[in-house]
């Protein structure tokens, strides 16, 4: 590409100056004829040496067609003489030859006090814009930086006060266990009930420490970081009924009942597949927790397009206020009825950020007392 202009000088005469014409293309094959066309075409007229162009890739340079409010390409810019005046569509040369004399006839009416004012590169002012939007754009890192310290630090704060307690619960379990054990044959002298609850209350603290240290290495990953995900082609259906499987177990300890609706020709999808079973564990035990004894968790999934899959996870707890569905989405965000609650409010956050990751969706259809449908949507793999 051609090197940016130079300003000119103030004592630069108006005999000097000239047409500055931008053309801004984008990496398709046909921009090359576009950019031949017009190199052609100005090449051919007699005063092509009152013209300086300049091609653009809007990749290279976004700030470029952002200053220009571009919403296409190709397009042709008329920067200098003021004001900017923006050809586009597919019959630029005749759009070209309509406007070239009055382009012409502007720059030979110039003022000598623009010309003793001199006439600044438009590339000036875009570099210009371009370091403002820079500067705030660290700006902007370094605020989210602080705030992630911050809450990492209240993080370890309180997984450290929170994990007293299951690890104090589970050494009592095992401490009972080892008390009532026979020195002389290692057999246990407690009744077979009694060892079942004990055993049975040491797994549940187990699984709390578990899942309070897998929080906390989600959130040591960022809390704003991006995946870089492998895709792979998956079937989902296979996942779920998997997945059904491991969770029935502490279904049926909240005598909840399972409700499934899912195709036996859903079709593959094209996604990281440890990322998706993080996705669907997420929203299986949210689905749980909330859902009261004997209530209903329903399971199902869709065949929605050609290009996309969607899966649905509904429970019959207490619902979202209408107020808060958004925000449920966002990091670190709890319901005030959940504050007392076991978690660091980053479940749904992280559901979101890896279907993002897969250029899919997520939302969530709620009615107070009348339990919530989480949906999210992945692309099928072809």
């Amino acid at each position: 590409m051609k090197a940016p202009p130079s300003p000119q000088h103030n004592d630069a005469p108006i005999a000097d100056q000239r047409l500055q014409l931008l053309l801004f293309v984008d990496k398709r094959p046909q921009s090359n004829d576009r950019i031949r066309e017009i190199r052609h075409y100005l090449k051919q007229r007699p005063d092509s040496d009152r013209c300086e162009l300049q091609v653009i890739d809007i990749g290279d340079q976004p700030h470029l067609a952002e200053h220009f409010r571009l919403v296409a390409t190709p397009a042709l810019i008329k920067a200098t003489p003021a004001p900017p005046q923006t050809l586009m569509g597919s019959n630029l040369i005749e759009q070209l030859e309509t406007w070239w004399p009055r382009w012409l006839r502007a720059v030979d009416n110039e003022s000598e006090v623009q010309a003793s004012q001199g006439i600044a590169s438009v590339t000036d002012d875009a570099e210009l814009i371009r370091l403002s939007d820079e500067i705030f754009r660290i700006s902007q890192e370094k605020t989210d930086l602080e705030a992630q310290l911050q809450f990492k630090d209240r993080l370890i704060a309180m997984l450290a006060h929170d994990l007293r307690n299951p690890l104090t619960a589970l050494s009592i379990a095992l401490e009972t266990l080892e008390m009532g054990l026979d020195p002389d044959d290692g057999s246990s002298k407690l009744k077979p009930e009694l060892q079942a609850q004990i055993l049975h209350h040491g797994r549940t603290q187990t699984k709390a420490i578990d899942r309070m240290i897998t929080d906390i290495l989600q959130v040591a990953r960022g809390s704003h970081a991006r995946f870089k995900i492998n895709p792979l082609p998956l079937d989902i259906l296979q996942l779920l009924n998997a997945l059904l499987d491991r969770f029935r177990r502490q279904f049926q300890a909240k005598a909840q009942q399972i409700e499934t609706d899912l195709p036996s020709d859903l079709p593959q999808i094209h996604a990281e597949p440890e990322l998706v079973r993080q996705l669907l564990v997420n929203l299986l035990d949210n689905a749980m927790k909330y859902t009261p004894e004997g209530g209903t968790i329903t399971v199902s999934a869709l065949h929605r397009t050609t290009q996309k899959i969607q899966v649905s996870i509904c429970d019959t707890g207490p619902g979202i206020p209408e107020e808060n569905q958004q925000r449920i989405f966002e990091d670190r965000f709890r319901l005030k009825r959940d504050e007392s609650t076991e978690g660091y409010g980053i479940g749904l956050s992280l559901c979101q950020r890896i279907v993002r990751a897969h250029y899919g969706q997520i939302w969530v259809d709620s009615e107070p007392d009348q339990g919530s449908c989480f949906h999210f949507t992945l692309p099928v793999y072809s």
